[in-house]
């Protein structure tokens, strides 16, 4: 599984970066990034938006692809620094000794700023996306203008997204029952840690925060 993630730049409120992460701490780290994100860190806060989560890597790589081409990379008269277009990741990449060397260079010596601990420890709280911001990003994959645009689904793509779009049980992909997100709503009502919610659940803690906060089957 897999999540897909956006950085936004505090200080003038732009996206500037798209990601993938095999599981939501990777869209907190700061290690293993390439110099143009690290340049604007180091000039800026930033915000950390989770767009999609305990989802297909196959369907993260294709949202990724989505996502960038919405906001376009810098070189290509956008806000973003990411150096590929996306969808050419691969999860779980096990680099050799020297490749870590290499990507570790930038960050020798720092060490994560008070501000950045916070976030990570809260980043289950996530923020939502504006209705106005949400209508511009469709309005732009509209038509011609969406990459994808004349290319014929699949029939095991049209199945998968007739899926996602069912509710809770219906859905085939759901892990959860409705009796198990009422018991999720009744233990973090007793104080029980997200945390250890998720574990005996056996999903991720973003996904107890969504269900606790009712982003996710909001209908019971």
């Amino acid at each position: 599984m897999a999540c897909l993630y956006r950085h936004i730049r505090k200080d003038i409120n732009v996206p500037f970066y798209i990601g993938i992460g095999k599981n939501v701490s990777r869209a907190y780290s700061i290690t293993h990034r390439n110099k143009h994100w690290t340049s604007i860190v180091n000039k800026t806060e930033y915000e950390v938006e989770i767009l999609f989560d305990d989802i297909d890597y196959g369907f993260a790589k294709e949202k990724e692809i989505e996502f960038i081409d919405i906001y376009k990379r810098k070189e290509d008269g956008g806000t973003l620094c990411n150096i590929t277009k996306g969808g050419d990741g691969v999860l779980g990449l096990m680099h050799n000794d020297e490749a870590r060397k290499k990507m570790g260079e930038p960050n020798k010596g720092k060490t994560i700023s008070e501000w950045h601990r916070k976030r990570i420890s809260e980043f289950h709280k996530g923020k939502k996306t504006s209705e106005e911001t949400k209508r511009k990003m469709s309005e732009k994959a509209l038509g011609e203008n969406n990459h994808r645009y004349g290319v014929k689904a699949s029939e095991e793509t049209k199945q998968k997204m007739k899926n996602s779009a069912k509710k809770g049980e219906e859905n085939s992909s759901s892990k959860l029952t409705v009796s198990d997100v009422l018991k999720i709503r009744e233990l973090n009502k007793l104080g029980i840690s997200q945390r250890k919610i998720a574990t005996q659940f056996n999903v991720s803690r973003s996904a107890v925060a969504a269900i606790v906060n009712r982003i996710t089957w909001n209908y019971i």
